[in-house]
This record gives structure tokens, sequence and C-alpha cells, in this order.
């Protein structure tokens, strides 16, 4: 960034602007240190924000810390902000426990926010979930065969 023809290599200054203080913050003193402390909204941003600056290992901090946060209740909107966010292991597990509650997925808001906003990503789910139909009645059908 410092080393092209662009505004920050002739003033010397980056402007970072779209993140609060407080997790450009951390993110500095985790390039320092190699050392941040976490919660679930700091993970989330943190996790923007070294996606967009390639910082790996950070990325994969916040998402080792998120997927230990998944539960039914933020799955949805986690896989969407997985999947935005090129975060693969964190969209499985969020998949996960949605194809676990998919029963209870329809009634949710975050659900009929899904469709409006994105609705490739309800394909998706719907999608992984007839692929697991598919694979527990093929187990089935292999248990009545072998008995």
């Amino acid at each position: 960034m410092l080393e092209n023809e662009m505004e920050e290599s002739r003033s010397g200054t980056i402007k970072i602007a779209d993140v609060s203080y407080d997790v450009l913050r951390s993110f500095i003193h985790y390039l320092y240190t190699a050392e941040v402390l976490l919660d679930e909204r700091m993970a989330c941003d943190l996790l923007v924000l070294a996606e967009k600056y390639q910082v790996k290992h950070l990325k994969s901090y916040c998402e080792k810390f998120m997927t230990s946060k998944v539960n039914s209740e933020n799955a949805i909107m986690t896989f969407a902000f997985a999947h935005q966010h090129n975060a693969p292991h964190l969209l499985e597990s969020a998949l996960s426990l949605i194809l676990d509650n998919m029963d209870k997925l329809t009634e949710r808001d975050e659900y009929k926010e899904l469709v409006e906003k994105d609705p490739r990503l309800v394909v998706e789910i719907y999608e992984a979930y007839l692929t697991r139909q598919v694979n527990i009645a093929s187990n089935k059908s292999q248990l009545v065969v072998q008995t």
C-alpha cells in the first residue's frame, strides 16, 4: 500500500475509517503481539478486518472462536456471515446446526430475512438438507439389505 503511487504512499498515512477505534486497536495489538481478547462482536469485526488485510492467522483464530459460539439461535445469521466472509469452518458448523433444526427454521425471523436478502443461501441450505436426507435413506436401505 505504501509502495505504490497511492495517496497513502505520498502522505505516509493510512486511513482506516470503516472500523471502530477498539477494533482497530485490537487489530494492531494483534499484529505486534499475536494476542487478542475476543468476544462475539470483536471476533466478527476482526475476522472482517483480517480478511480485508489478509492476516490469515487472525482470521482463522476468529473463525475458530466464532465456531465455538454457534448455536441454534444464531446459526442462520452466522451461516450468512460465514458465506460472505469466506469462513469455511464457521460455515460448516452453522450449516450443521441449521440442518439439525430444519423443522424450526422457517418460523424464525432470521430465515425470512435471509429469504428476502439472499435467497441463493436458502437454496444452498435446502440442497444440503436434501443431500443429508438422501444419505440417511440410503444408509437405512443398506441396513435393511444386510439383515
